[in-house]
């Protein structure tokens, strides 16, 4: 995925980190990863957490922070917010977003 697309969901104010991973950046090892980087471990923690738990999405308290990571076998995607930031009624909405896979360009005529 762009890296431009997980830096527009960094400028919300109250998200302090995105991570926007398919498969094959997973087996590469170069995830595509913005924000504070200390919060990077803790993601890739909920991730190997959500493939465990057999589930599409898991969210994870730490502090006043709370990473939600969300998606499938082909592409993952987690950010990391402030609790109770009026930015959390948008993360899902986001998240969602992020995992649409990007239209081509419609044909010229």
């Amino acid at each position: 995925m762009a890296t431009n697309r997980i830096e527009r969901v960094l400028r919300h104010d109250g998200i302090v980190a995105v991570l926007d991973m398919t498969a094959e950046q997973a087996q590469s090892g170069e995830p595509s990863w913005v924000g504070d980087d200390k919060w990077k471990p803790i993601v890739m923690e909920a991730v190997k957490l959500r493939q465990i738990a057999n589930e599409p999405s898991v969210r994870v308290l730490v502090g006043d922070h709370a990473v939600l990571v969300s998606g499938d076998e082909k592409h993952v995607v987690g950010a990391v917010f402030i609790k109770g930031h009026p930015v959390v009624k948008s993360v899902v909405r986001m998240v969602r977003q992020l995992l649409r896979q990007q239209n081509p360009a419609p044909p010229s005529l």
